[in-house]
């Protein structure tokens, strides 16, 4: 085993069982049945003896007329975080510096110490509803040929990069990756292409697909050709691929399940900033986090009543926090009352 991965641990997640499920950042609207049953019969159609399409054609060019791109834009795998793992092992060299949040998504400084990569951290108030882009630009400014990733919003806190902080991050010199999973609860719109910069997109959240994993990333077609040279073959099957180009086709339900979300986080935000002891920090995603008195315990009381959020107090800068996804109204409910209930 290489010495540089003895001290990483796995990426985990503790499986609990619970009626109201608040812990994945997961959509609360599952796709329609008949959209699920035209997924199945595109599915029964081909055959399973046969691997699926190598490039992912179909999907790529509907993803392309829907965001206005070419095909050779865009790849597609199994979830974005393959394609994040392969967008960093194409660019990541040993000593590459790597300027990131934190705290942020634990997959970033996991892969970039697995690629050899050196993590620069900047430290980002979780109080405040804007990443801190300046610190970001200054310290990526200082550094020969940095990679910068930023996820907007930020998971686990909800911040966003201000207006214009992108276009100054490539003005550095860097490249940035731009982890875009939560941008649809936020409003944001696809950046225009450019030679540094890879846009990583999911099916996972909005569009209410995690359990089939389906990723696509956005990027100059030299680009793309670099990085698709680090992808494994065949890595989106037939019938991911096929709910994704159906959920394409239901844009109008998506957004119904973007506004309820939108709303639902902004109730349910004012609710709990009415609770005595409990501090929420702004966010732009499907998501609130909030700082509380004896997290873990009231975590476990939580849990005991049946709903599971994530503790994420151990992350740098979060003790005392737990951030609860926000689901359907009805589960929305039955957070709020069981937290009262523990408060």
């Amino acid at each position: 085993m290489r010495l540089a991965l003895r001290d990483l641990t796995a990426y985990t997640l503790e499986v609990r069982e619970a009626h109201t499920k608040l812990n994945q950042n997961e959509s609360p609207d599952d796709l329609p049945a008949e959209l699920k049953r035209g997924i199945v019969e595109e599915a029964l159609a081909r055959p399973w003896n046969r691997y699926p399409d190598f490039e992912s054609s179909t999907l790529r060019n509907a993803l392309a007329r829907e965001y206005g791109l070419a095909a050779e834009n865009i790849l597609t795998g199994n979830g974005s975080n393959e394609l994040l793992a392969a967008a960093i092992t194409a660019f990541v060299a040993p000593g590459t510096q790597v300027v990131m949040l934190r705290p942020s998504f634990t997959l970033y400084e996991k892969l970039t110490t697995i690629a050899g990569g050196v993590p620069r951290f900047i430290d980002a108030d979780p109080a405040s509803p804007l990443l801190p882009a300046r610190d970001m630009i200054r310290l990526a400014s200082t550094l020969d040929g940095p990679l910068v990733i930023a996820c907007s919003p930020n998971n686990p806190t909800g911040g966003v990069l201000p207006a214009g902080a992108l276009d100054a991050l490539l003005g550095t010199g860097a490249t940035v990756f731009l982890d875009r999973a939560y941008g649809d609860f936020a409003g944001d719109t696809l950046p225009p292409l450019h030679d540094r910069l890879v846009t990583f997109s999911t099916f996972s959240k909005a569009w209410g697909l995690a359990a089939l994993r389906i990723g696509w990333l956005a990027a100059t077609a030299a680009t793309a050709r670099e990085i698709r040279k680090v992808t494994l073959p065949y890595n989106l099957n037939v019938i991911s691929e096929a709910a994704a180009v159906i959920a394409l086709r239901n844009r109008a339900g998506r957004d119904e399940t973007v506004a309820r979300t939108i709303r639902e986080r902004e109730r349910a935000g004012r609710a709990l900033a009415a609770m005595r002891s409990v501090e929420v920090f702004p966010s732009a995603a499907n998501f609130i986090a909030f700082r509380i008195p004896d997290a873990h315990r009231t975590f476990e009381a939580l849990c005991a009543r049946g709903v599971l959020v994530r503790d994420i107090s151990s992350y740098p800068g979060l003790a005392g926090c737990l951030r609860v996804s926000i689901g359907s109204a009805a589960e929305n409910d039955a957070f709020l009352a069981a937290i009262e209930e523990v408060l």
